[in-house]
């Protein structure tokens, strides 16, 4: 398949990228460079900025939509990431482009379009089951749960997903499932609340793998956390929708700070 991945120079898309690489034609697109790889260097906040593309086209210069052309998947990782933004900062890059990127998906006849959520997009039903959801057999956030974000950041996770319902109720794509990410590090957190929603690269790999290949329409929510028992979602729908089990079962917390989702 054609997977397009949007934010492919951040922490998660280099590893999806390269997760991704061996089965699937890439096409990735972030305001970075990317070393020794073709990519598009774009702000897809603006609609008409014209990017320097390298390889696809021998013209050298285009928007950046036309690389939604012939694509299968589209899995939209850019954004701000910093979860004490406020709107100003978070309104271009995690508002405005993903507007423009879902309305250029269906213009291109996209299928699918993969949003990295994050569970600040469900803080505050988090905050309101706490710290019994963080305990083993405690209660857990299923992907039912409508957003409910307690600030800026989350309110634009939130977007995302509404904006991602409305194109399939209205029928513009054919599926969007939006991944509610934990904390994503390559080495486990020293906090004990981040060690709970942590998801190790080994796990969001297959879980994005698994978001592009499994067969399904229509919204979904799913869930990103490792294996641990203490995590306060419940992954039983994820698990269904994409068979997809996390296998990367953390030890004690190690000394390292991991990059926000």
């Amino acid at each position: 398949m054609r997977v397009l991945i949007t934010g492919a120079a951040g922490a998660i898309g280099r590893e999806i990228a390269a997760e991704l690489a061996r089965d699937h034609e890439l096409r990735l697109i972030d305001k970075t460079p990317l070393p020794k790889q073709p990519s598009i260097v774009a702000d897809l906040a603006r609609c008409t900025d014209a990017s320097h593309w390298k390889r696809w086209w021998k013209t050298g210069r285009c928007s950046w939509r036309r690389a939604f052309e012939g694509t299968d998947v589209v899995i939209h990782l850019a954004a701000n990431v910093d979860t004490e933004a406020v709107w100003e900062e978070l309104l271009p890059n995690n508002v405005d482009a993903t507007w423009n990127v879902i309305e250029t998906a269906a213009r291109y006849r996209v299928p699918r379009i993969i949003f990295a959520s994050s569970n600040w997009a469900v803080k505050a039903m988090e905050r309101k089951l706490a710290p019994a959801c963080y305990l083993p057999d405690g209660p857990k956030i299923n992907s039912d749960v409508p957003p409910c974000p307690i600030n800026p950041y989350g309110l634009s996770k939130a977007y995302g997903e509404l904006a991602g319902r409305m194109a399939i109720d209205s029928q513009k794509i054919q599926s969007f499932v939006a991944v509610r990410i934990g904390y994503f590090g390559t080495l486990q957190p020293n906090n004990e609340e981040l060690h709970s929603m942590w998801i190790g690269a080994a796990d969001i790999r297959r879980l994005f793998r698994c978001c592009v290949e499994a067969e399904f329409d229509g919204f979904h929510i799913v869930y990103g956390t490792s294996a641990q028992k203490t995590a306060p979602y419940d992954l039983t729908y994820t698990s269904q929708l994409l068979s997809w089990f996390p296998r990367q079962l953390p030890s004690d917390p190690a000394a390292a700070t991991p990059s926000p989702s």
